[in-house]
């Protein structure tokens, strides 16, 4: 742009400036009725803009005191000139839209609306206007006469006016239909015309074409101000010329190199014109193509890329922007010459406050773009003119990637509203609070939507732009033609889909789309219309609020409801499998041999009389009595006509519960309680009672309710079964995470069925409900067709990805949102250094040293990907919740409870015990496997055995003391009687160890042990060799008994040897022994206490209360 623009600080002479020294080899092109152009110089538009100037000074319209003018008029000369005329008097200006398609009466009230908040002191038009001006003037109250531009003399002053601090009043609807006037300063005007000259490089000599209103922020600041201020040639059409011969704004761009456009009005021109079209433009001078009016469609930019990439054009051109009317125009914009970023974002998973997350990112060029649903792209950064900043609902700034609302900070920031209304978008210290939607991603901008008008399901946010870019793609429909509306004040979320085209056989589709959406409690009305009923803002944005306002208030004409938008099922053909005469046979054949009671009724169910079924199917009967007898479970079974027959009995009270139960009477709902009532609901009845109301109980479960209920129950267990997958596979159970991921979109499919009436719950006859369901509505084939077709090695993200498809659509492989969770009756043991976990007070679970290493590292509420982040323990917490040693759980506290189809929710494993033998020692159980090992124990037994252990070394070191002493001393029968306790508590010992409980009596020892352990041949012959000694007799014969003391050292060594107690205190003749040896005991006495085991001393009960410490110690006493 010239220099004298870029650094001047004139703000006013920036905008209006020209009028002073106007050029005279350029100007504006005017678009004419047929195909050409006509042109007046910026110095014949001068002249012009003095005289309607003149016109306004008669009026009274002076400089400084923010006296307003209304200008009302087509695009055309005068209207241009009257614009700058306003500017140089020094008044405020606001623009007017013309009428287009509207109800002559609502126009006439919108404008006066604007008069009324506006208060001008002159309104402007043209002749063709004049009497719809007047009329909104005396609707708003005015008595005073309008300025007409036609003819014009010669302009007597050519000064330009002093002026206030506003120049414009910008008028923006919004979606509610009430018009807020935005008051632009001029700062604010120069300060964006500065940042779009440098964003697009303007360089002298250079023009812009648009076709975009003159009363819009894009096109009368984007295109307009900014080149009439560069001096440049503007090629301007209407934009009612553009929706007849769009072909014609590309034919302009051969003489330009600059345009701004919404991004639908790409996607319209790629729809409307032919290669042909335009087979002899050059495009390749097209610099810049401003795109804005987000949400921007990647599928506009490549649909016109494609068609006038031939002809020269490229998407370096296109410059991505984030704008409103508040900052008025432009907030950021991506860079010309630069690939555009495109992210492809989990729409499942968006919640405000939270992060975004990216399922992929690609980098857009002529040769490389994308296609299918999720994909945004990137709208530039922030920049020290314009900065965006991310905020939460309490206004704290967000960081990147997170969800939030988008506040703009800088010098395009409007000064407010003309009545400080508040709103969806506010402006409030310099801080523009956008009401849009959005997050950055490595500080670039990616705008979502209107938070105002997306609706909350299951706690994510769902954007109507967003819908109506997914129903555009599905069904062809162009999506100007479509406006989403979020319904919010019902029972449950819906939207009403309005489109100005013909009904057809896209509503089926478009109403497929929109539930996959809302889920199956949702609801989806669709309208259609003439073209121009859908009401828009001046931005071509749909105003969704006043759109559901006119349709309810019956002034929305030419609207048109097709029903069935409510239902949550598409009715399906359940026709019997058999022929009713057929089944009638086969029931008269099975009720003469089976007794029923008397005035019962009977109805023909299960897979035959849902359709299903084949010559091997059972013939399912069920047999209602009245009253409230309880009537058995078990069928009885029959066989007639070469069928095998199975008839069941309820009576109506038990049938009765069975249904209250699934409407919410109480108790969990499991698949057998659903399964008998799904077949009772679709049962063909053969034979009615009058003593059985079975009209009364359908009554109690209507067939949209029933469907909602299992759908919902099949979509929970298809969340779990899918969250469970996704901790699998960071855990690196690759193959565990395939088959739960499977099953869990199985689940899915089964929960989406029902949402189309098909609520039979067996899951083999999927394939057959999948048949009847595309049957009656062919345009869901190709969502079914792919889950048919789903590879044997398809990934867990393509798993997930078609999990979404089909309604579950808050799961992602994200382990960050799985929590580690206590599971209740786990316990820790630690016995020395060997860890053991008691499961549901019965299984003792030891520890293998990598397992308890692991076992440390595992802490509950901290997530499995954080856990794996802080050391690799995958293998481990695998094998822990195979277990249910640990639990897992989502962030907000949901139990994970996963459960494959027609089974209960999994329950921890329970592996082969080990068959080691001894089962336990000193230092715990036999710790033979790589991770966990189960002892061959029950809980109770095994601490029962290990006391026995514990104390009966205890006591074994004792009566050896005495032994010795009494060796020592010569008394023979005092050693005597210490060598037989010496005996006794080895073979305890040893028998401990192998798990007998209670013990046998302390006499036989050698007998008592080859008959309770036959296997220990060498330990027994040590036992006989002990038991036949006599210190009486060795020491009564002088001996010195060492010998014989030596046999019993032996056994005890041999004992301690199979109980792993080398390293236990084999004396207590230190201080640092008793110690070890209390230690040791109280990690034994602990588990214990937990389990209420019989303590074999009082003493061990003294030392578990004392907490291992002796009685009377003080404290750092040894």
């Amino acid at each position: 742009m010239p220099s004298e623009l870029r650094n001047t600080d004139d703000d006013q002479a920036l905008v209006r400036g020209w009028l002073v020294n106007p050029a005279t080899a350029t100007g504006i092109h005017l678009a004419d009725e047929a195909d050409g152009w006509q042109f007046r110089s910026y110095a014949e538009l001068a002249e012009l803009t003095w005289s309607v100037a003149g016109r306004l000074r008669e009026r009274g319209l002076g400089g400084g005191d923010e006296a307003g003018v209304c200008v009302v008029m087509p695009t055309g000369f005068p209207c241009v000139a009257a614009f700058y005329a306003v500017w140089a008097c020094g008044g405020v200006f606001t623009p007017i839209a013309p009428p287009m398609f509207a109800d002559m009466a609502q126009y006439i009230a919108h404008v006066a609306a604007i008069l009324d908040q506006a208060a001008p002191r002159v309104v402007v038009t043209s002749v063709e206007l004049e009497t719809l001006v007047r009329e909104a003037m005396t609707t708003a109250g005015r008595a005073d006469e309008p300025v007409v531009v036609g003819d014009t003399g010669s302009p007597a002053d050519r000064t330009l006016a002093p002026a206030a601090e506003t120049a414009l009043l910008q008028f923006t609807s919004g979606s509610t239909g009430t018009p807020r006037g935005v008051r632009v300063s001029w700062h604010n005007l120069a300060n964006n015309i500065r940042m779009i000259s440098r964003l697009i490089d303007w360089r002298p000599g250079e023009a812009m074409v648009s076709w975009l209103p003159l009363y819009h922020d894009m096109g009368l600041v984007g295109a307009f101000l900014t080149t009439v201020a560069n001096q440049g040639d503007l090629y301007l059409m209407r934009p009612d010329q553009f929706v007849r011969d769009p072909a014609r704004w590309l034919r302009a761009m051969a003489h330009a190199q600059h345009s701004p456009s919404p991004s639908f009005a790409l996607g319209y021109v790629a729809h409307r014109v032919s290669p042909d079209d335009i087979a002899d433009l050059d495009l390749s001078g097209w610099r810049t193509l401003a795109v804005g009016s987000e949400p921007v469609e990647v599928e506009d930019l490549r649909s016109f890329a494609e068609l006038t990439g031939a002809r020269g054009f490229s998407a370096r051109a296109y410059t991505l922007a984030y704008g409103l009317a508040e900052a008025t125009l432009m907030v950021t914009s991506s860079a010309r010459d630069r690939p555009l970023t495109a992210l492809r974002v989990d729409t499942a998973t968006l919640r405000p406050g939270e992060p975004v997350r990216i399922i992929a990112e690609v980098a857009l060029a002529d040769d490389r773009w994308v296609s299918g649903p999720g994909w945004i792209t990137g709208l530039g950064y922030s920049t020290p003119e314009s900065t965006v900043v991310v905020v939460d609902d309490d206004g704290r700034e967000l960081p990147d990637g997170v969800l939030g609302e988008m506040v703009v900070i800088g010098d395009s920031v409007a000064l407010g509203y003309t009545d400080g209304a508040g709103g969806a978008t506010r402006i409030t210290d310099g801080r523009l609070y956008t009401g849009d939607a959005g997050f950055r991603y490595h500080d670039e901008v990616f705008v979502l939507g209107r938070m105002g008008t997306s609706l909350k399901v299951r706690g994510r946010s769902v954007f109507m732009e967003d819908i109506e870019s997914r129903v555009a793609r599905e069904t062809g429909i162009t999506k100007g033609k479509l406006a989403a509306v979020s319904l919010t004040g019902g029972a449950a979320p819906g939207i009403v889909l309005f489109a100005e085209t013909a009904p057809g056989e896209w509503i089926t589709r478009a109403r497929t789309v929109v539930r996959g959406e809302l889920g199956p409690a949702g609801t989806v009305g669709v309208v259609t219309g003439p073209r121009g009923f859908i009401r828009r803002t001046s931005s071509g944005k749909p105003r969704r609020r006043h759109m559901w306002q006119l349709y309810t208030e019956g002034r929305l004409a030419g609207a048109a409801e097709h029903p069935g938008a409510d239902t949550t099922a598409t009715s399906v053909s359940t026709a019997p499998a058999l022929s009713i005469d057929r089944v009638e046979r086969l029931l008269a054949a099975a009720l003469e041999t089976v007794s029923i009671p008397p005035n019962s009724a009977a109805l023909f169910e299960g897979s035959l009389a849902e359709g299903f079924g084949n010559e091997g199917s059972d013939i399912d009967f069920l047999i209602v009595a009245p009253g409230d007898e309880q009537m058995p479970t078990l069928p009885t079974v029959v066989f007639a006509d070469g069928r095998r027959i199975e008839i069941r009995t309820r009576s109506e009270a038990q049938l009765r519960a069975q249904l209250e139960r699934v409407t919410g009477a109480g108790g969990d709902l499991d698949e057998d309680v659903l399964n008998r009532c799904q077949r009772f609901r679709n049962a063909t009845v053969l034979r009615s009672s009058a003593a059985v109301d079975l009209d009364g109980l359908l009554a109690l479960l209507p067939a949209d309710g029933f469907a909602e209920t299992v759908s919902g129950w099949w979509a929970q267990r298809s969340r779990h079964a899918l969250w469970f997958a996704v901790a699998l596979r960071a855990l690196g159970a690759d193959a565990e995470a395939d088959g739960w991921a499977r099953d869990g979109l199985l689940q899915a499919v089964k929960s989406w069925a029902a949402t189309r009436g098909e609520t039979y719950i067996e899951t083999k006859w999927v394939p057959r409900q999948l048949d009847r369901i595309v049957a009656a509505d062919p345009d869901i084939a190709q969502q079914v067709d792919a889950y048919r077709a789903l590879p044997a090695d398809a990934t867990l993200d393509e798993m997930l990805t078609l999990a979404r498809r089909f309604g579950i659509d808050d799961v992602t492989d994200d382990p960050d949102r799985i929590l580690l969770a206590r599971v209740d009756g786990v316990t820790t043991w630690p016995i020395g250094d060997r860890i053991h976990v008691l499961r549901d007070d019965r299984d003792v679970f030891a520890l293998s040293d990598r397992g308890a290493a692991a076992w440390r590292g595992v802490v509950a509420r901290k997530s499995v990907a954080d856990i794996l982040r802080r050391s690799p323990i995958g293998t481990e917490l695998a094998e822990f919740v195979r277990l249910g040693l640990i639990g897992l759980s989502l962030r907000g506290g949901e139990t994970l409870r996963p459960a494959l189809a027609m089974c209960k929710p999994v329950r921890p494993v329970t592996p082969i015990p080990s068959t080691r033998m001894p089962a336990l020692g000193l230092a715990g159980g036999g710790a033979d496997r790589e991770i966990a090992t189960l002892s061959p124990l029950p809980a109770q037994r095994f601490v029962a055995c290990a006391m026995e252990v514990v104390w009966s070394n205890v006591v074994l070191e004792n009566a050896r003391e005495d032994l010795m002493g009494a060796v020592k001393a010569g008394q023979g029968a005092v050693a005597d009687i210490a060598a037989h306790r010496v005996i006794a508590m080895c073979v305890r010992m040893a028998l401990s160890t192998y798990g007998i409980h209670p013990l046998p009596p302390d006499v036989a020892p050698g007998r008592t042990l080859a008959a309770m352990v036959p296997d220990t041949g060498p330990l027994r012959a040590l036992v006989d060799r002990a038991s036949a000694l006599r210190f009486s007799a060795v020491l009564g014969s002088g001996a010195s008994g060492l010998d014989e003391l030596a046999v019993l050292d032996e056994l005890a060594a041999a004992v301690r040897e199979i109980a792993g107690g080398t390293q236990f205190p084999a004396s207590f003749d230190s201080r640092e022994q008793w110690r070890r040896t209390l230690d040791i005991s109280y990690d034994w006495l602990r588990p214990a206490a937990y389990l209420d085991t019989e303590l074999p001393l009082d003493e061990a009960r003294d030392l578990l209360g004392s907490g291992g410490r002796q009685p009377h110690q003080r404290d750092g006493g040894q």
